[in-house]
């Protein structure tokens, strides 16, 4: 019986393949604890938190998804770290919307969405709505007429486009019968007249940052901001492990920050001077996700479509293929929606179609009543 008490106690006892299983799964989810602080909290203040902020965050599920399928061969009690570590990398690091759920129209819009089959055409916005799209088209490279088709299925009363340096003739085509504004690299369109109220080219990079118009809308005009700031990747460039070593690296990246956070709070002030007292909307290429505090400095008084009104990632770029990521999958959200609180969103989508190397991002909005 001795003999039999001591080989029982033998396939029970953990091997050191089991133990390593078991710490894996603890470090990845401490790594996911860790990484949704650098997101949330650290954000751009630091060189390591920018990585985590503009990094494919998604990545994170993928090596969550790996080792639990691992614990599940090797040793099952680590899969309660790994289904831990999936909810919070679902709700607490990549970024995606699940809050309008909890909501009834919200929820059963996207029921309807989900289950509906039917190939009916769109419906128009409710009375008094209106529809809202944006996108950066790269000078409508490599395939506008997608970013058409994208507008199609809504459809919009007001586009902006940034990156458009001249206007295509598939442009021209679609909004025949619009008003249109093309200013530099900015365009608008709107079915109702449009008068520029100010251009921002006052920015540290020497650029220009953003549009202001007036949207004669014949119930409620409003002030539509078309936006196009600075990307942080010139920075992220010069973290080697040399650099970060030397110290220059993060210096290199820090100054940039600082300089896009200057642009960003002198177009803000430039907006909300050139807007004349009228609801606004700032639509564009923040090239900045929300959860940057250089972002939230900015733009955080301002309600966000994706926020408020968007169901799961509604990421928008890059939609290209690089070297380590699928150009068919973008894994960030910098292109935004934002409004001032006269503005009530009902309704946020992204564009699924890889027209430009950013998404399209629309909303449907309703102007409440106010003084």
């Amino acid at each position: 019986m001795g003999s039999r008490i001591s080989k029982q106690s033998h396939r029970t006892s953990p091997t050191w393949g089991t133990r390593i299983v078991a710490l894996l799964a603890m470090a990845n989810l401490a790594m996911v604890m860790f990484t949704s602080w650098l997101v949330w909290s650290v954000s751009e203040r630091w060189w390591l938190g920018s990585v985590a902020t503009y990094a494919p965050r998604e990545l994170l599920l993928v090596s969550t998804g790996l080792l639990a399928l691992v614990s599940l061969l090797w040793h099952r009690p680590s899969l309660l770290f790994h289904l831990f570590a999936g909810l919070w990398v679902i709700l607490g690091v990549v970024d995606w919307s699940l809050a309008p759920l909890l909501e009834p129209e919200h929820a059963s819009r996207f029921l309807e969405e989900t289950f509906d089959d039917d190939n009916d055409p769109p419906p128009a916005p409710m009375a008094g709505r209106l529809r809202v799209a944006s996108c950066n088209v790269q000078d409508y490279q490599p395939a506008f007429g997608d970013v058409l088709r994208d507008l199609e299925e809504l459809p919009p009363d007001v586009v902006a486009f940034q990156e458009s340096r001249s206007i295509n003739p598939l442009c021209e085509d679609y909004f025949a019968d619009w008003h249109k504004v093309q200013v530099e690299y900015f365009f608008v369109a709107s079915r109702w007249p449009l008068e520029v109220l100010g251009h921002c080219d006052d920015s540290p990079f020497d650029r220009s940052s953003g549009l202001v118009v007036k949207v004669a809308h014949p119930e409620h005009p409003f002030a539509l901001a078309n936006v196009h700031l600075m990307t942080a990747r010139p920075g992220l460039r010069e973290l080697t492990p040399g650099s970060i070593l030397r110290g220059d690296g993060p210096a290199e990246l820090a100054a940039l920050t600082l300089m896009r956070s200057e642009e960003m709070q002198q177009l803000r002030h430039f907006i909300e001077n050139a807007r004349q007292g009228l609801p606004l909307i700032v639509v564009g290429d923040f090239n900045t996700p929300a959860s940057s505090h250089v972002f939230q400095e900015a733009w955080g008084d301002l309600t966000g479509g994706f926020e408020t009104a968007a169901i799961g990632p509604s990421h928008t770029a890059p939609c290209r293929p690089i070297s380590f990521w699928p150009g068919t999958w973008p894994w960030s959200r910098i292109d935004h929606i934002r409004v001032t609180p006269e503005w009530k969103f009902h309704q946020f989508v992204t564009g699924d179609r890889n027209g430009s190397d950013h998404r399209l991002v629309a909303c449907e909005l309703e102007l409440l009543p106010f003084d």
